[in-house]
């Protein structure tokens, strides 16, 4: 099979200290877990137990076919003690484990899956919960995603490891798994054959690269991508048209294109599902950042707490939490937050709030916007440390250009935030290509004088919306 070398324009390769290690530990099963009735793909679905009721692990407790939605399992075996809700506007339920790690298997599944129908295969991930998975789901004859299985004509996986932190593939392919994953993309085939599927890997992965070439070359509708490690790269607006072309230049949901976009992770959770009958109960979360015990990658019940996971692998008091992108996603206090099928990487950063008068003025390996947001691709053997001082003060712009040379999308955003910091919201805007803008925040993080780039630019790009300015 002919590899092709994938990449774009702007972008940041990131090499920090913490990064998670190949270690995989399955965390022990928990005495409770609290299941929220809405994961990933689809909407909140009504529970089918009461408290009281004895559960199994993997025994459906929330289904509603005639919704967007996807069922929902139990992860241990116990007792429901209660439907409660939770801070993020979402129901869960509440088991009780009866200390037992078994799980019961679905009904159906085949070690022989080429003897499975499309329409078998299709039940197992809808009832599996494997459907939920990512940000489109996988279309089913149910209603699992917002298109239909007959609309999808390309299936992205998805694997360049270009975000600050993520899974290691190394962890995720582990031993036996390669060809499990394998598998996992013939049984996709199965149920979607019309569809080119295209895998993007690392190219730092060379022996992986190599392996799957070597394992899925026959196939004649797998494409193989090398990929540049570089952030934005894993975000569906950067990688649909990065593999696909510019006629895939996306600002709503790529599945509009008839495009699905895949985790290796996903890819797993089919085969298991399929082949061994495994319900989606447990994620592989990566423990990242260096405010942790070690870094590690953690075998976890969906429905444990943070806080059993941050009780065993904590390593500091002063630290900030964040789930899943360092750049873009909120850091959180509460440690009573289920971790669900969503989950990937558990971020804990160090704090530190001391402040540099004048860092501007001082260059030094902390310094990402001076130190190497040009040379990030080249100093990719040279790690940084990680924390959540961003060294030095905001000040005025000075029109560096740093912003312009990392943009993804080929915006200008210091032109943009000038406007939207001074209120100066208009259609000019549009021209200036505020609406391209994916919110991937690299803008913010290079700039030498620390201005929230990012935060003013989606704040007008929502003042323009509330205004009744289409995105076109």
């Amino acid at each position: 099979m002919k590899v092709k070398n994938k990449s774009f324009s702007g972008g940041y390769t990131f090499n920090l200290e913490g990064k998670p290690q190949d270690r995989v530990v399955e965390l022990e099963t928990p005495s409770k877990v609290v299941v929220p009735l809405k994961q990933g793909f689809g909407r909140e679905v009504e529970p089918n137990v009461e408290p009281g009721e004895e559960v199994k692990a993997g025994q459906i407790i929330g289904r509603d076919d005639e919704s967007l939605s996807t069922p929902i399992q139990a992860t241990v075996s116990g007792t429901v003690t209660e439907i409660t809700d939770l801070p993020s506007n979402r129901r869960a339920v509440v088991i009780e484990s009866d200390g037992t790690d078994d799980w019961q298997q679905l009904e159906d599944h085949s070690s022989n899956w080429n003897n499975l129908s499309a329409e078998e295969i299709e039940e197992l991930l809808y009832t599996s919960g494997v459907t939920s998975l990512d940000n489109q789901g996988i279309p089913t004859r149910y209603k699992s995603s917002s298109i239909s299985k007959d609309e999808v004509e390309h299936i992205i996986i998805e694997g360049t490891e270009s975000n600050p932190y993520n899974l290691s593939l190394s962890a995720l392919l582990e031993e036996n798994k390669l060809s499990q994953f394998v598998d996992g993309l013939q049984i996709l085939h199965k149920v979607f054959p019309q569809a080119k599927v295209h895998v993007t890997i690392n190219e730092n992965r060379q022996q992986l690269i190599k392996e799957l070439s070597d394992s899925a070359g026959n196939y004649d509708w797998i494409q193989l991508y090398s990929s540049a490690p570089k952030y934005p790269q894993g975000k569906d607006e950067i990688l649909v048209p990065t593999i696909l072309g510019d006629d895939y230049k996306v600002r709503a949901s790529v599945a509009s294109y008839g495009v699905i976009v895949l985790k290796v992770q996903t890819i797993l959770h089919i085969y298991d599902a399929v082949v061994e009958g495994k319900p989606l109960i447990e994620r592989m979360v990566s423990l990242a950042g260096e405010g942790w015990q070690e870094n590690i990658h953690l075998k976890v019940r969906i429905g444990t707490s943070i806080e059993a996971i941050m009780k065993n692998y904590s390593g500091s008091d002063n630290q900030r939490l964040i789930i899943g992108n360092l750049l873009t996603d909120k850091s959180i206090a509460d440690y009573e937050i289920p971790v669900d099928r969503t989950f990937d990487n558990l971020n804990a950063i160090p704090e530190q709030e001391v402040g540099e008068p004048f860092a501007f003025a001082r260059p030094g390996a902390q310094k990402y916007s001076y130190s190497n947001s040009f040379l990030s691709a080249l100093l990719s053997e040279v790690s940084s440390k990680c924390d959540t001082n961003v060294h030095g003060e905001e000040r005025a712009c000075i029109f560096c250009g740093y912003c312009e040379d990392a943009c993804p999308v080929d915006i200008i955003p210091h032109l943009v935030e000038r406007y939207t910091a001074q209120s100066s919201v208009d259609e000019e805007l549009i021209r200036y290509g505020i609406f391209d803008c994916i919110e991937c925040n690299l803008c913010t993080f290079v700039c030498p004088s620390k201005r929230p780039v990012g935060k003013h630019i989606k704040q007008g790009k929502q003042f323009l919306l509330n205004k009744g300015y289409v995105v076109k």
